[in-house]
């Protein structure tokens, strides 16, 4: 049987440069399946949606664990690295209309693409083995291709079926993963980048917008994103994501916190982000006119997302503050009903102060939170030589 070439735990890996261009790749192919999403505010579109940015975020989640666990400057690894951008540039492209007439080069790309993942994951774990990454390669990719060609309804149908197993693959052979030892800095770090970016496409985008002979209350509004999105950022980079780190200290088996923070819980705040994106773009081109009752209840929706998954208790999170999200959720699905037939800036507003407030309230309960100083201890077994690194002793020099 071959032997499993997980690379050991590094104490200070760092996100390589080839990593950010992969992630800008990403954030792109968000932003159209976004606009995409704008284009069509149903639950037709909503299943459009989720149905071509799901092979981009799991090929993405695939990568940033394998390149986690390898050294990126090799030039082998970089270069398959450079290899899953391009294709995954050519999936961008063909993202808008991959269920409209541009399938088949969609799954193509994508067959491809999973290709290298195996390949890589071969190199990692020693050999071909029954994983998500074999699976995705041997069944849902091909399967994605043969159905390409189907008319319009059932290859919706199909593909909306092989994404759904394609996210339980890594639940349903969890145990195929429960060896993995990740670096507990590099990957938080990553997936928060990603968060970054992703926040960062309802301001730039909503500000892109304005006309050039815009108006005080297009400038209002783009000021009010911009206070939503830092809202935002607050909540999740203030507490949040340093419990990651300290989830994957502290946890025996660093893969189950993996699959459930990095994988399925960052796939929900992405994909809330998107929802809270359409109708920030629309409030802020449009202020006056009333936001259409969809954008509206898909906007206040993404931030009911953006809130509740932090109720998960793997999160590890203070109870106070678990409470003070879930309540900030409850508002914000009552914003649609007070905002009915009002403004697009009035809803706005109505939907950013008491996002706003929650952040102000949490950092007022919790302080500002340490990167994980926080007396927790590491397991000898996983993070061998570390414990020092992670927790110096009073007297330690820095």
């Amino acid at each position: 049987m071959a032997t499993s070439r997980v690379a050991p735990l590094i104490e200070s890996k760092r996100i390589n440069v080839a990593e950010h261009f992969y992630d800008l790749v990403l954030v792109f192919a968000v932003n159209k399946v976004t606009h995409t999403l704008a284009d069509d505010i149903s639950w037709t579109g909503l299943v459009n949606a989720w149905t071509v940015f799901t092979p981009f975020w799991w090929s993405w989640v695939g990568t940033g664990i394998l390149s986690n666990l390898t050294d990126l400057h090799d030039v082998k690894n970089r270069l398959r690295l450079f290899a899953i951008t391009l294709i995954t540039s050519m999936m961008t492209i063909a993202a808008p209309t991959a269920l409209h007439g541009h399938g088949v080069f969609f799954a193509v790309a994508y067959l491809l693409l999973r290709a290298l993942l195996l390949w890589w994951a071969v190199d990692v774990f020693g050999g071909l083995r029954l994983n998500p990454f074999s699976v995705s390669a041997f069944c849902t990719a091909p399967l994605l291709l043969l159905t390409a060609g189907l008319p319009h309804e059932q290859q919706r149908v199909a593909w909306a079926v092989l994404m759904a197993g394609e996210l339980s693959s890594t639940f349903v052979l969890r145990r195929r993963l429960n060896h993995i030892h990740v670096d507990v800095l590099h990957l938080p770090e990553r997936f928060g980048l990603v968060v970054i970016l992703a926040l960062g496409v309802p301001f730039v985008d909503a500000g892109g917008k304005i006309p050039h002979d815009f108006s005080v209350r297009q400038a209002l509004a783009l000021a009010l994103a911009f206070l939503l999105v830092a809202s935002l950022w607050w909540i999740y980079f203030h507490f949040s994501n340093s419990r990651i780190a300290h989830q994957l200290r502290t946890e025996d088996n660093q893969s189950r916190v993996v699959r459930e923070l990095l994988a399925y819980g960052h796939y929900c705040l992405l994909g809330s982000v998107s929802a809270i994106a359409v109708g920030v773009w629309l409030a802020v081109a449009h202020p006056q006119a009333p936001l259409d009752d969809s954008a509206l209840w898909l906007m206040c929706t993404g931030a009911v997302g953006f809130h509740a998954v932090f109720a998960w208790p793997r999160w590890g999170l203070p109870r106070s503050v678990v409470t003070l999200r879930l309540a900030v959720a409850a508002v914000a699905l009552l914003v649609p009903l007070v905002a009915q037939d009002r403004s697009g800036l009035f809803a706005l507003a109505l939907l950013t102060a008491p996002v706003a407030a929650a952040a102000v309230a949490e950092t007022a309960l919790v302080g500002i939170a340490p990167s994980c100083h926080c007396g927790c201890r590491p397991k000898p077994h996983r993070l061998a030589g570390l414990g020092r690194h992670l927790h110096p002793a009073p007297g330690d020099a820095r």
